[in-house]
């Protein structure tokens, strides 16, 4: 008998670290309602930074994510067009355009890349790639003191007032996301180190489950 509550006590305790991992790598649903949205730090893009995330959605249309330099010029708008991904993007030398995938709304998970490399910028959706070089002399996103958060999904209400301080005023306009976001990771220009980011403001659904655990009797 106490052979048997010691096996169920280690049981219920691995279960109760696969929750917390479970926990910790689930991700969060967007409503796509007029306030939904997630806020994670600064991304330091620089010359050679890269961001990732997954997405599942049957939504054609919607804001994925938004950040830029404070107000000035340089800004990146990652967003679902009638079920494609496109990346909207100003480094100082005028806006450009990458799109890449199709039918992304068919409620699969979808891996997101979004890559600096000097000049050129990457967009990446499940292994499909389109990149281009940016115009210009400076390819340097903003400054990393004054650059915005990054914002997934939507964008805070802060901003309806505020549009002067946006790079992209239209972007307050955008469909929100509506569905799951994980795994949202940087390899920041200077460490190069993939990190999964945290969420420091939400306004959302969590989703994930807890998995089955045995009772301790």
């Amino acid at each position: 008998m106490e052979a048997l509550t010691r096996t169920r006590t280690a049981a219920l305790a691995a279960c109760l670290v696969a929750a917390c991992l479970a926990t910790a790598c689930s991700g969060f649903m967007l409503e796509g309602s007029q306030r939904s949205f997630a806020q994670f730090r600064k991304w330091n893009a620089g010359l050679n930074g890269t961001l990732e995330l997954e997405f599942k959605t049957h939504s054609p249309n919607g804001l994925l994510l938004y950040t830029d330099d404070g107000g000035t010029y340089d800004f990146f708008e990652l967003k679902l067009v009638e079920g494609a991904l496109r990346l909207r993007y100003n480094l100082g030398g005028g806006a450009q355009i990458l799109t890449e995938g199709r039918d992304l709304h068919d409620g699969h998970w979808h891996k997101v890349a979004v890559q600096r490399a000097g000049d050129t910028t990457s967009l990446t959706v499940d292994n499909a790639t389109q990149a281009r070089a940016s115009r210009g002399k400076e390819f340097e996103f903003g400054h990393l003191d004054s650059n915005s958060d990054v914002f997934v999904g939507g964008m805070p209400a802060f901003y309806n007032n505020k549009l002067t301080m946006l790079a992209l005023p239209s972007v307050i306009f955008e469909p929100r996301f509506g569905g799951e976001i994980r795994n949202l990771v940087y390899a920041d220009d200077e460490s190069g180190v993939p990190r999964r980011q945290e969420i420091r403001m939400k306004d959302f659904k969590v989703s994930g489950s807890i998995p089955h655990c045995p009772k301790l009797t």
